[in-house]
């Protein structure tokens, strides 16, 4: 490759990932000239593994936490077949712990649907949801009304508080 088009590459690279010529360089040539691996790299170096995952999912925040809860799984080898899940979860951080507990039960609503969800660990999430999420009423409607349709319309409202809880927590997180 000639000096003039690895010049163009390096500040196509400098530009789009906004970091200095000299970082740009240094990826190019730790990916053989390859735009976007450099790319990849630089995002790598620069950001930890949930900031990249709340970066790429950010337009659907109950996606996000999903990504994140179980990037969390997976950084900590806490399979689904451990007999000690449950115990290896709550011995995370409590950031941690929380937001994967809520992970699993919105995921647990989607599979067995909200009223059996109601029945499964349901007094420590919503005591994560009215107290660090700071979601009193969505906390109030589990424990006490149980109403589907309001849970419903207030989902939304929960992934992004959690997503706004990731970030302020972000370096309990792999």
């Amino acid at each position: 490759m000639d000096d003039a088009r690895r010049r163009q590459l390096t500040d196509i690279v400098a530009a789009k990932a906004g970091v200095d010529v000299a970082c740009a360089a240094r990826h190019l040539a730790l990916h053989d000239d390859d735009v976007a691996a450099a790319l990849r790299g630089i995002d790598i170096e620069r950001f930890t593994l949930t900031q990249r995952l709340l970066n790429k999912y950010r337009r659907d925040p109950e996606d996000a936490l999903q990504h994140v809860a179980l990037a969390v799984l997976q950084h900590e080898d806490i399979r689904s077949d451990s007999v000690l899940r449950l115990e290896r979860i709550a011995a995370l951080a409590p950031p941690v712990a929380g937001v994967v507990m809520l992970a699993e039960w919105l995921a647990y609503v989607d599979w067995e649907g909200f009223d059996s969800a109601l029945y499964a660990n349901i007094d420590a999430v919503a005591a994560f949801i009215g107290g660090a999420l700071d979601l009193p009423e969505v906390a109030a409607n589990l424990l006490q009304a149980r109403d589907a349709a309001v849970f419903e319309t207030r989902r939304p409202a929960l992934a992004a508080a959690a997503l706004l809880f990731i970030e302020r927590h972000t370096t309990q997180f792999p």
